[in-house]
């Protein structure tokens, strides 16, 4: 299992290549999603994502109006002090995000979410891996790409591999 994030930045980084070939692989062998589920649940079980929380630091945090109303209910706030404290209107897509300090998401503290029991949804669904929402087809490239960024990510993503019997070229 690597937990290391700059050793885990560098070998996804390597295999973007190999990921892509992955998942045309995947496209012809039909592999079951039901196993790369039990895999990504097996690594999370043996991650804690407390001990890395890089999620916080590298990605951007889509929020919803409910989401909005649980930050507003834990901090005491009016969801508008919610939105005008710790949002940003995303230029690019028009859509709410939590605001970025130079060390990760507003409400990280070290490696710690200080809004953990109100956190957006985004946040409590990340990595996304085990989920029945959606194919992995459909998800497989969102998962390569946070390969780089996520140890449960990556290491269930190598075991998925080793599992399905891909070989690498």
């Amino acid at each position: 299992m690597v937990t290391d994030l700059v050793q885990i930045r560098h070998l996804a980084e390597n295999e973007e290549r190999e990921n892509l070939q992955f998942r045309r692989f995947l496209k012809d062998h039909h592999a079951p999603e039901g196993m790369f589920r039990r895999i990504a649940h097996e690594v999370e079980e043996q991650i804690d994502c407390k001990a890395c929380a890089n999620c916080c630091r590298e990605t951007r945090v889509n929020i919803s109006r409910k989401d909005v109303e649980a930050l507003a209910r834990r901090l005491g706030m009016t969801p508008e002090q919610v939105i005008k404290k710790y949002t940003i209107l995303d230029p690019e897509d028009r859509e709410i995000i939590l605001r970025q300090t130079t060390d990760g998401c507003v409400f990280l503290r070290g490696n710690l979410c200080t809004v953990y029991e109100a956190r957006p949804r985004v946040c409590r669904e990340f990595p996304y891996l085990v989920s029945h929402q959606r194919s992995l087809g459909g998800r497989m490239s969102s998962v390569c790409k946070h390969a780089s960024l996520c140890p449960i990510v990556f290491n269930a993503l190598e075991a998925y591999k080793h599992a399905v019997g891909y070989r690498r070229g």
